[in-house]
């Protein structure tokens, strides 16, 4: 009999290594989250309607971070033509801040995907 009391108390040992094991792998993987957490920013990309045309704002952590009312890249001072035409700058910079990459778009960029000022509007400074 002594045989089988002597294994209770090793059983218990064992199992309260065990738990502590669970208990310490359960905070390692709850504490890597938090911090992973605490490292990512929320973005949110909303259109905006401006004068004469379209813009968008990249918002994070609910405050603006780019406030972009005329086509970047081009010379002018000329809104989007359309909101399709501002989210679609608008979505190639958001996609490039949450990669960690500089929020640029070029001109070339623009042609390819067809970002062209209106041709109608006329900038308020004229050359002479």
């Amino acid at each position: 009999m002594t045989n089988g009391r002597s294994r209770v108390p090793n059983q218990w040992i064992y199992t309260t290594l065990i738990l502590l094991a669970a208990a310490a792998l359960v905070y390692v993987n709850l504490h890597r989250k938090a911090a992973a957490a605490k490292d990512q920013v929320h973005l949110e990309l909303k259109p905006i309607q401006v004068n004469e045309g379209w813009g968008y704002l990249i918002l994070q952590d609910d405050h603006v971070f780019i406030r972009q009312t005329i086509i970047p890249a081009i010379q002018g001072a000329h809104p989007f033509r359309t909101r399709e035409d501002a989210m679609a700058v608008g979505q190639k910079v958001f996609d490039r801040l949450s990669a960690g990459q500089m929020p640029i778009v070029t001109v070339a960029e623009l042609k390819a995907m067809g970002i062209r000022p209106d041709s109608s509007r006329h900038d308020s400074v004229q050359r002479k």
